[in-house]
């Protein structure tokens, strides 16, 4: 999994447990769907998006949700924020 994240760019420490490759993006962790509605919506000029870690309440994790949800985008390794849910 380490070649598959550095080959989409992922920046260091910002990885989860999943990356898939979406169209022309890099998906990572379990981001909500509004965060992917928004990308595929918008098509900014970048690598992809992520969650990092496995947040509690994400789609896919168990149980409620206890903070806010801090999705980033990413271009060459390097992450921005994106949006917070």
């Amino acid at each position: 999994m380490g070649n598959i994240k550095k080959r989409v760019g992922l920046p260091y420490g910002l990885g989860a447990c999943h990356t898939i490759e979406m169209g022309d993006y890099a998906i990572e962790g379990h981001v909500p769907f509004e965060a992917l509605n928004r990308l595929f919506d918008e098509r900014p000029d970048i690598d992809g998006i992520g969650l990092a870690g496995m947040p509690i309440g994400t789609p896919g994790m168990p149980g409620s949700r206890h903070e806010e949800w801090n999705v980033y985008q990413f271009r060459n390794g390097e992450a921005d924020p994106c949006m917070t849910l």
